[in-house]
């Protein structure tokens, strides 16, 4: 089903979008409940499913389960805990030895292999997990890539999934994009590059997940408090590895109006 499903998927609204839930699966059913019923629900899932939270499996076979059950509302993008490299240095691989075994994780990872990177919402959002890349253009590019293997270091699908916007609450970094030390990997990406980026494809923000906020999300008004948010981060894993004390959010789109 994934493998039929092309690099970007175009999803116009009513959508509720869903950001990290990390093996949090009480707190996924919780979400369900809020975010409307997946048979009438439309859905976008940001990635990063697994890891942290300790029923990882629980969640990505209840999220398998209702995107073959409803396949034409659930809709579920990469993050960049979906590969092999993070999912054994963190505890998923470890859960499935310990519930199930070797089999189960290897296809699991191969599900993983081949999920979309990315979603344009009415034709005016772009939604990822991570962000935006200096070697992406256009929306066109992200259909150029060879999407269905594990993540590379460096490029367009590296970025994608692991890139953040700096910290600075202006948006303003001396580089458009400068390395991500943090994640050691990728970049971050300042206001500059966000709004070239944005005007040269006719959007008008970026939607994102992977980094935890207090409040479950986070508004990055960059071009000021009266402008439209250039960037959007939405977390929806609520006290976050049992010590983050943060909220979960979802976005719930609707008559072109977003509401978190």
């Amino acid at each position: 089903m994934f493998r039929r499903e092309r690099n970007m998927l175009e999803l116009k609204d009513p959508v509720t979008v869903v950001g990290d839930i990390h093996g949090q699966y009480f707190d996924f059913v919780k979400l369900l409940d809020v975010g409307g019923n997946p048979e009438t629900t439309k859905y976008l899932f940001l990635g990063d499913f697994v890891d942290r939270g300790n029923f990882s499996i629980e969640v990505i076979m209840l999220l398998f389960s209702i995107k073959i059950n409803y396949p034409s509302t659930i809709f579920i993008i990469r993050g960049n805990h979906e590969c092999r490299q993070m999912t054994s240095f963190f505890n998923f691989r470890d859960e499935c030895l310990a519930k199930y075994d070797l089999e189960i994780y290897d296809k699991i990872m191969e599900a993983f292999d081949t999920m979309p990177l990315g979603c344009l919402v009415n034709g005016r959002f772009i939604a990822v997990h991570g962000g935006i890349s200096p070697s992406m253009e256009t929306l066109s590019d992200l259909n150029t890539i060879n999407r269905f293997s594990e993540p590379p270091k460096s490029g367009i699908f590296c970025d994608l999934i692991w890139s953040d916007p700096v910290e600075a609450e202006n948006g303003i970094a001396t580089e458009r994009y400068k390395p991500n030390e943090t994640r050691g990997c990728s970049y971050i990406y300042s206001k500059d590059a966000v709004n070239a980026f944005l005007k040269r494809n006719k959007l008008l923000s970026v939607i994102r997940a992977h980094e935890a906020q207090l409040e479950g999300y986070k508004l990055h008004k960059w071009n000021g408090a009266n402008e439209f948010p250039a960037v959007i981060t939405v977390f929806s894993a609520p006290n976050y590895c049992d010590v983050y004390n943060n909220k979960g959010a979802v976005i719930k789109f609707e008559n072109n109006t977003l509401n978190i």
